[in-house]
């Protein structure tokens, strides 16, 4: 599921704490295995916490759409909680806006996100950004 925000551009003004975005599904699917197994060599069977964050910033990207140019993901902080993900599970990632505030003429947005494996929720984050509009 994509959040709906048409073709309206995604404003500071637009953002309001506890509005949910909606979910993103990503397939670990043979073809993401592959690709990382280039970059980092053999893989395991289990997922590594690397892909469930990959797989959270594709989330964020696609919940909220159209962007404008020129923001900046100032930090993250993140909560793996130890539930085995494996290739070929389907990674459910639900964004959020946690909260906005301006600070020092700059717009801060902060994002929930909880990834969940079926009814499993295997990470849970923030990430923080600078809004550009």
């Amino acid at each position: 599921m994509k959040a709906s925000g048409g073709d309206e551009l995604w404003t500071f003004a637009r953002f309001n704490p506890g509005q949910d975005f909606g979910s993103v599904d990503i397939e670990m699917d043979a073809e993401r295995q592959e690709s990382w197994g280039r970059v980092f060599g053999s893989v395991s069977d289990r997922l590594p916490r690397g892909m469930l964050v990959t797989a959270m910033m594709e989330a964020y990207i696609e919940a909220i759409q159209p962007r404008p140019d020129g923001n900046v993901h100032a930090s993250q902080e993140l909560a793996f909680k130890g539930e085995r993900v494996c290739w070929n599970d389907t990674v459910s990632i639900a964004v959020s806006c946690d909260d906005k505030a301006v600070k020092k003429g700059r717009f801060w947005v902060r994002f929930a996100v909880v990834a969940r494996v079926g009814e499993r929720v295997v990470m849970t984050g923030t990430i923080h950004s600078i809004w550009a509009a």
